[in-house]
């Protein structure tokens, strides 16, 4: 049961579920915190069972979290199942070090698709792209950046003012005029909230940008790693409506408003996706996803 998990995990859980700004890396070690958090008392497996559904229902579209939580499952398993807060605790460390280390991978591969004086798009905020840009312009390439606003909670500023503050050129648009730039850009980078077989998981407007530019045979690549795809049979539901406050302050007569932050892009619209191994193209990215599993303990719990 829910109340199994102490008071402590359960704060964290709530921070995690209403976090509706940070990237799924940052959401991936706040997720970690909360198993050590866990590890600090004599936890059971049904508490460990309880604390990574509950991370699930708090961000659902999150591939990070599911393979922080399904992996850890698996690890228990092979692993001394007499000594669980010791196995939590020395696997999520493990997986800090591992997420952080991957990133940079995939940031460095990443890194060789930028040209110097080029004009690059993105969209929302990613830690491995914003990664990837400041190791090129720390490398000593000059280029362009241009970044939506990113609605309803404006990720896109975030990034922009980060990247400005480190000297990168930025043009700071609407979402809805990002057709009218596209065509004089070179390159589009985004990252990726998950990876499935049917197609990339990334902040709602994603669809659009990438097939309008697969019109223009403009290269679109997603940044992710390892922890970002998700197995076929694990079932996500996509469209979670958020707070309509966030889109109208007040009712309006017969008007409805629908705030969706996520969609799905197919593969087919993406030149490539960039882990911390290498560019993998849409084949191979299926070829990938038909390996992986789901612990028995997350494949039929009620989700959403």
């Amino acid at each position: 049961m829910i109340d199994k998990i102490p008071i402590k995990v359960l704060k964290s859980i709530d921070s995690i579920e209403s976090d509706n700004t940070s990237g799924s890396i940052t959401l991936a070690k706040k997720s970690t915190e909360t198993f050590l958090l866990l590890s600090e008392e004599n936890c059971s497996f049904d508490q460990i069972i309880n604390t990574a559904r509950s991370l699930l229902n708090a961000q659902p579209t999150m591939a990070s979290i599911f393979n922080l939580c399904n992996n850890l499952l698996f690890n228990i398993k092979k692993n001394n199942k007499e000594y669980y807060s010791e196995n939590v605790n020395n696997y999520c460390k493990k997986f800090l070090l591992d997420l952080e280390n991957s990133d940079k991978s995939a940031s460095k591969i990443a890194n060789k698709l930028i040209n110097n004086n080029s004009t690059i798009v993105t969209h929302s905020f990613s830690s491995t792209v914003l990664n990837t840009l400041l190791h090129a312009k720390n490398s000593g390439l000059d280029f362009n950046v241009i970044c939506t606003e990113s609605r309803p909670k404006n990720e896109g500023v975030k990034l922009a003012k980060i990247l400005g503050n480190n000297h990168i050129k930025v043009k700071l648009i609407v979402d809805s005029s990002i057709f009218s730039f596209l065509s004089d850009a070179d390159l589009t980078i985004i990252g990726a909230d998950a990876i499935t077989s049917a197609g990339i998981i990334n902040k709602i407007g994603t669809l659009g940008l990438a097939a309008y530019n697969y019109q223009l045979k403009k290269p679109t690549y997603a940044l992710g790693s390892n922890i970002k795809f998700l197995p076929n049979s694990f079932k996500l539901k996509l469209h979670q409506k958020k707070n309509p406050k966030e889109i109208i302050s007040s009712k309006i007569l017969n008007v409805t408003a629908v705030n969706y932050y996520f969609d799905l892009t197919p593969l087919t619209f993406f030149t490539g996706v960039v882990t911390e191994e290498k560019i993998l193209n849409p084949s191979e990215i299926k070829q990938k996803i038909n390996h992986l599993k789901i612990h028995n303990n997350l494949l039929n719990f009620s989700r959403f």
